[in-house]
């Protein structure tokens, strides 16, 4: 059996706890998962876990906290992109996900769409739709 892992980047603090409380008044609302909140840097790799460690260590090593820009609100068919938030693929992002990819399985950098879930659950589009016109996102 192949095990996959994601390398995810977690929010800060107060930008952790700001979109907990949208994700878990959703799964309040639409009988949804609570799940942390995260940006999907490199999804479902197959790369091991010790070569996943050992990038993680040496990018990470002397890295600094780092703003994104929120691009809109959107939805998708899949699970894990019900409803969700789109971020600008700046430099930062854009640079940390080809340094992982390079010590990984070497995606190409038009596979990254920098995003974080507010909601896994199958749904119909027009209640997708309906979430979103609801949702107020801070920058």
């Amino acid at each position: 059996m192949n095990n996959h892992f994601s390398v995810w980047l977690v929010p800060e603090t107060s930008d952790k706890k700001y979109l907990e409380k949208i994700i878990e008044q959703l799964a309040a609302k639409y009988s949804s998962p609570i799940f942390v909140p995260h940006l999907t840097l490199l999804p479902d790799t197959n790369a091991g876990f010790n070569e996943l460690k050992i990038a993680i260590e040496q990018i990470f090593k002397d890295m600094r906290v780092f703003k994104v820009s929120v691009e809109g609100i959107n939805q998708s068919e899949a699970f894990f992109k019900t409803v969700f938030i789109e971020f600008k693929r700046d430099e930062n992002l854009s640079e940390l996900f080809k340094t992982f990819s390079q010590k990984t399985d070497g995606r190409d950098l038009s596979t990254f769409k920098p995003h974080v879930s507010l909601m896994y659950k199958i749904l119909p589009e027009n209640e997708k739709l309906k979430i979103i016109s609801g949702l107020d996102i801070k920058n």
